[in-house]
């Protein structure tokens, strides 16, 4: 039997969107059902998502419950969700004053070399006033208290700077709310996560995917969906300074380098003999997206076109 298992990238609202559209194509392209992983592994957005299917939904009901359409069985069934409101818009409100990990920032000064780059700046961002908690609340009711045993979230401890595992033996106790909005609470755009009297952030400040961490754990084939990566097809640095500005430019060095990090990670896996499928938008998906992936007015678009271009990406390697 092979031992498979899911790692499901941070990218906000939009990378949640892209995300499900591309669980939708695995399932009906392979075959394969990817709530039944024998490890789910979620960061950020991803750990929303990885909770869902851990706890039993259905990618097809995520599918149709973010089309608008009315679940009659299963867990979402008669769930009231405004995905576009539930965090309170594409911008978030004003952070507080000072800055995020007055401790943390003391340690990356001393020792810069520590720490992802992500993980340094979070230290530095002022706390966000935003909250998590409505998350919280969809997966509380949706998974309960306790973790799922397939079920592994990614976070960052905001003193310290290391990064968590929630779910892993040895790792803080926490309910699988507590970790799901640790690892969604995005530095200056939501306060800090408490869980056993730490603070946790976004587990994208230290990778965007973390799918290292399904290294030594058995595994076969690692289905990895990154929603902040990119494909190779995607145009040359050139092609992006002249079509999209100094935003976009800097946005695309963002997924470069969550790219190069994805690969590092999936080599590291592939060295232990695990088959790595790696699924990352394609330029029609960064089109869909936009550049504000919190933006709710491009939710739909984002969804039904990774439908289609992740479910061609699967056939053409399926073929090939």
């Amino acid at each position: 039997m092979v031992r498979r298992g899911l790692v499901l990238g941070g990218g906000g609202m939009l990378g949640a969107a892209w995300t499900i559209g591309a669980l939708c194509a695995v399932e009906e392209v392979t075959g394969w059902r990817p709530g039944s992983a024998e490890i789910v592994l979620g960061t950020s957005a991803g750990s929303i998502l990885g909770a869902l299917l851990a706890s039993g939904v259905g990618v097809a009901d995520l599918r149709d419950h973010h089309r608008g359409l009315e679940i009659l069985t299963g867990p979402l069934a008669g769930l009231d969700f405004d995905y576009d409101t539930v965090l309170g818009g594409a911008l978030p409100p004003r952070p507080g004053p000072g800055i995020g990990s007055p401790g943390l920032l003391r340690d990356v000064v001393r020792h810069p070399g520590d720490y992802p780059f992500l993980t340094m700046v979070s230290a530095l961002v002022p706390t966000g006033r935003g909250s998590v908690a409505p998350i919280g609340s969809l997966v509380r009711g949706l998974a309960g208290d306790t973790m799922a045993p397939a079920l592994r979230v990614a976070a960052v401890d905001h003193r310290t700077g290391r990064r968590v595992t929630f779910g892993d033996p040895g790792a803080p106790v926490a309910a699988v709310d507590e970790a799901v909005m640790a690892s969604c609470a995005i530095p200056g755009w939501f306060a800090p996560v408490e869980v056993g009297g730490s603070r946790y952030v976004d587990g994208g400040c230290w990778s965007a995917t973390n799918a290292d961490l399904m290294a030594d754990r058995g595994l076969d084939e690692v289905y990895v969906l990154a929603p902040m990566a990119l494909r190779p097809s995607w145009p040359s640095p050139s092609d992006r300074r002249r079509s999209g500005g100094v935003l976009v430019h800097l946005i695309s060095r963002y997924r470069r380098a969550v790219t190069r990090q994805l690969m590092r990670e999936a080599r590291q896996l592939r060295a232990e003999g695990v088959r790595v499928q790696l699924l990352a938008p394609t330029p029609a998906d960064l089109a869909a997206m936009g550049v504000n992936m919190m933006d709710p007015a491009r939710r739909a678009e984002t969804l039904e076109t990774a439908l289609h271009t992740v479910g061609r990406a699967l056939v053409e390697r399926r073929s090939g």
